[in-house]
């Protein structure tokens, strides 16, 4: 097997408890704060309204990462029934436990000031590091997306049992 190495390029900020991290729905406030070695790379990324960033969980365990089917427990909290819940492949979620502990996410920023983005709808811990950012772009924009069955039955009880809708699941 290969062996594949990155240098981080930056690393998140926020002053939250992982926990409340973890409980937010829609992400948090925080930013990213770049090393200085790559601050050039900012050059020309003032005006995008959002951000792709790719970073490193480093927080998840070698036990962790051998977890190859989860189910939506932060569901659990908005009161969904554990049995409502789909076990399914981890490649189909969110979930921080996979094989690469490699997260995408897509956060919206506020301001830059010089190596520094602040963002919201951040779903990482602090000192959490930054492997990437892209622009999120009309090109990487999809509008006719489709969903499995249990996605959308899983969307839909969430949902009434909030009362309104959700963009994120």
């Amino acid at each position: 097997m290969r062996e594949v190495t990155f240098n981080p390029i930056g690393v998140v900020r926020v002053n939250l408890e992982d926990e409340s991290v973890k409980q937010s729905l829609e992400g948090v406030e925080g930013c990213i704060e770049i090393f200085e070695e790559y601050v050039e790379g900012l050059e020309g990324i003032d005006g995008f309204t959002h951000l792709i960033v790719i970073a490193y969980l480093h927080k998840v365990t070698r036990e962790q990462r051998r977890v190859l089917k989860v189910r939506h427990k932060r569901l659990l909290r908005l009161g969904i029934d554990p049995g409502d819940l789909p076990e399914v492949g981890v490649f189909c979620t969110d979930s921080p436990h996979r094989p690469n502990p490699i997260a995408l996410t897509i956060v919206e920023v506020v301001k830059r000031e010089k190596n520094i983005l602040y963002v919201r709808n951040l779903d990482l811990f602090n000192g959490t590091p930054i492997l990437d950012i892209k622009p999120y772009t009309l090109d990487r924009m999809i509008m006719d997306v489709g969903f499995p069955e249990w996605y959308i039955k899983l969307k839909s009880k969430v949902e009434e049992k909030i009362g309104g809708k959700i963009s994120n699941l």
